[in-house]
């Protein structure tokens, strides 16, 4: 497993997950059953902007490395930046791609991305 280059993403949202339940539907309502204690569905938006050639090209390789989207890894802190502690546990969850990136290029020499990830209970 490779951790995730240590970059501090210019922007980042986070969309929490629920847990996961099993809904039987009836004549006076519904009722729900927990079926893990672990969210599911998470998914983090990181975008960078004005990154240089070497930067740009730690995420291209980490993103080849994982094979895609195929196998999880973890965070670096820098990816959390501004937090005190972090808003997923790294000791809950991993991290993996939801497919392909654009790489685009926001000034002359400068490149730029966003990044979706879903987490991995673990």
């Amino acid at each position: 497993m490779a951790t995730f280059p240590s970059l501090e993403p210019r922007t980042r949202s986070l969309t929490y997950g629920d847990y996961p339940q099993l809904i039987h539907e009836g004549s006076g309502g519904n009722v729900r059953f927990l079926q893990a204690t672990d969210r599911i569905a998470q998914r983090l938006n990181i975008t960078y902007e004005y990154l240089t050639e070497t930067q740009m090209n730690l995420i291209i390789d980490h993103y080849k490395g994982q094979e895609g989207s195929l196998t999880p890894f973890a965070l670096s802190s820098s990816v959390w930046a501004g937090y005190s502690s972090p808003p997923v546990s790294a000791s809950d969850y991993e991290w993996r791609y939801t497919g392909p990136f654009e790489v685009g290029i926001s000034a002359p020499l400068r490149y730029s991305c966003s990044i979706e990830l879903e987490s991995v209970p673990i």
